[in-house]
């Protein structure tokens, strides 16, 4: 008979579900869709998550210090809110989103213009 246990196993270091909040949920979205925010990039995809998740921060190097390091006032309390504070990323979004209403735009003229049947 195989015990059932309330952790990942010995060969995961016996770590503990986590408890989802709301910030939780909202990186695990993110990092679900992460492929939109970069479309350049090509990303694996991935098992869904399961109900073992940990959240770390990464401590940066002192060889890292003036080129891929973040200030404090760069620093946000979770990644969804350091991705909406990065000025490349907005800007990636605003621009596609100004592009899909451009387009959603133009196939309702064309609709309606095939409806009219060419007449004014």
């Amino acid at each position: 008979k195989r015990v059932i246990t309330n952790d990942a196993g010995s060969n995961w270091f016996n770590m503990k579900p986590a408890a989802m909040t709301e910030d939780l949920k909202k990186d695990i979205a993110l990092i679900r869709s992460r492929n939109y925010l970069d479309p350049k990039r090509f990303y694996k995809s991935s098992d869904p998550t399961g109900k073992f998740v940990q959240v770390g921060t990464v401590i940066e190097g002192p060889t890292e210090f003036f080129s891929s390091r973040l200030t404090k006032k760069q620093r946000r309390g979770n990644l969804v809110d350091e991705i909406m504070a990065d000025p490349a990323s907005a800007d990636y979004a605003k621009n596609k989103y100004k592009r899909m209403q451009q387009e959603q735009t133009a196939k309702s003229l064309q609709r309606r213009r095939g409806r009219r049947g060419g007449r004014k």
